[in-house]
């Protein structure tokens, strides 16, 4: 169904640019393949045929969002035949955004918290992610970093900088979850088809160098492992990834699991910033982290590790 010769009949100022929407066309994970795969799908249509029956099962039409639950989890109407002006959380937005997102957010993992963001029947994911973000704009963005209608701390905490000698030292230098998240998931190995998920998924918190600097002007920045297997297109006829260590797979992360007292900002006891955060060697991407990597998937993230030592800000 054309979203645009329905929905557009009442709704064509949203639809005349939902083509754009990272849900929409999923550019995102395009722009990294063929980064990676040295190839275009211009150039390559058998691939992008691949691409979208395989990655095209999560493409959200308006319906997804607004009165069923998504075809990637079974579907299902939310509430009969009923358009919901904003998304269900639990049964759309989290649907499919529940293993990290969802978990983090709600504090479903045992031993964690929620977001402290999290208000039951008050502020939800809309609160923050708006229609005019999940709607696009008319810019087909690389990445969802460069999306001009995403939330940042910054846009509801303006005045934090000046609101305790922390936040004035490291404002311009730290993303904000550098000390406010709490540990999350990471992954081992993702896959298409190729030989698979090696290994389960873990739980850890690491801070390195900032990979993407054109989009978010940190210095330090929480990095989340998503890796991906060198082999993982071969079902498509991609038998390996000549680019691969162009990208690296600890990467940018903004954890939805907020709080204002994690394991760095916790200075009971007499504990100092500096025996919280600074001292420890656990919160750091460091090169230890990448021995057991492939070495193209060492070369990929050597440049966003902390050097051995005191981090960078104590000298």
């Amino acid at each position: 169904m054309n979203y645009e010769e329905t929905c557009g009949r009442c709704h064509s100022d949203i639809t005349a640019t939902y083509s754009t929407s990272l849900h929409q066309n999923f550019h995102g994970y395009e722009t990294l393949f063929e980064t990676r795969a040295g190839m275009t799908f211009e150039d390559h249509p058998e691939i992008e045929e691949e691409f979208n029956n395989e990655c095209g099962k999560c493409h959200t039409t308006c319906g997804e969002c607004h009165v069923s639950r998504p075809r990637s989890v079974e579907g299902g109407l939310v509430q009969g035949h009923r358009f919901l002006p904003s998304p269900s959380q639990s049964d759309q937005c989290t649907a499919c955004h529940g293993s990290r997102v969802g978990e983090e957010y709600l504090g479903s993992r045992e031993g964690y918290s929620s977001d402290v963001h999290y208000l039951p029947n008050g502020m939800n994911c809309v609160s923050c992610h708006t229609g005019e973000e999940m709607h696009g704009d008319g810019t087909v963005y690389e990445t969802r970093y460069q999306e001009n209608d995403m939330p940042r701390c910054e846009f509801c905490h303006s005045t934090a900088e000046d609101a305790n000698i922390y936040h004035s030292m490291h404002w311009d230098e730290f993303q904000c979850q550098v000390c406010h998240s709490q540990d999350y998931k990471n992954c081992n190995r993702c896959h298409v088809g190729g030989t698979g998920i090696r290994e389960e998924s873990y739980i850890t918190f690491k801070v390195g160098k900032n990979p993407i600097p054109n989009e978010r002007d940190y210095e330090y920045v929480v990095l989340r492992h998503i890796p991906i297997a060198e082999d993982t297109y071969s079902p498509w006829g991609v038998d390996d990834l000549p680019n691969y260590s162009d990208l690296p797979t600890w990467k940018y992360a903004s954890p939805h699991n907020i709080r204002r007292w994690t394991a760095r900002t916790d200075t009971t006891g007499g504990l100092t910033c500096s025996q919280a955060c600074h001292q420890s060697e656990d919160f750091f991407l460091r090169a230890a982290d990448l021995e057991d990597m492939t070495l193209p998937e060492q070369a990929a993230n050597v440049d966003y590790i902390v050097p051995d030592g005191p981090p960078p800000w104590d000298n």
